[in-house]
């Protein structure tokens, strides 16, 4: 078993709050096959643009701002490259899902625009959960020093959260 980090720990824990979240998304978009009353989602679609605009955004800032030039610096660029291409196919439509969910009062259109970008995003995203939980925290525990470590677990708790 690979040894946790402390940047490794914030990261998981913000990976399983994004994971359910996505699975409330998920369970919302299928109890909803027509356009859900303004008050029945009002609740759950703020929180969701409220936590794709922050969650999702600073955690990809954090990541490609900080932990990945260490990355880059101790020449891993394969996982670096990897991830800031999905972080670019992500971010674009978690910003989507976000704005159609402030509007919230869906008609047919707007719910199919919503389900749709919705139910993309949760597979996109899930895949690249997967792919940071099973690579790039171990990739951490081998290869960042427990000095840049703690570092970076400043610097994720200040600007992240």
């Amino acid at each position: 078993m690979t040894a946790q980090t402390q940047i490794g720990a914030l990261l998981h824990e913000d990976h399983m709050a994004t994971v359910e979240m996505l699975q409330t998304l998920e369970a919302f978009i299928g109890d909803h096959r027509n356009p859900p009353s303004a008050a029945v989602g009002a609740k759950f679609l703020g929180e969701l643009a409220t936590t794709l605009r922050n969650e999702v955004g600073k955690h990809f800032g954090f990541e490609e701002g900080h932990l990945f030039p260490v990355f880059i610096g101790l020449g891993e660029t394969g996982i670096v490259t990897m991830l800031t291409h999905e972080h670019r196919s992500i971010l674009p439509l978690a910003l989507q899902v976000a704005d159609l969910a402030e509007q919230g009062d869906f008609d047919a259109a707007s719910w199919k625009a919503f389900r749709d970008a919705g139910q993309e995003l949760i597979e996109r995203e899930i895949f690249h959960v997967q792919k940071e939980e099973m690579g790039l925290l171990a990739a951490i525990a081998h290869l960042v020093d427990p000095k840049t470590d703690a570092e970076l677990a400043e610097i994720y708790r200040r600007e992240v959260g």
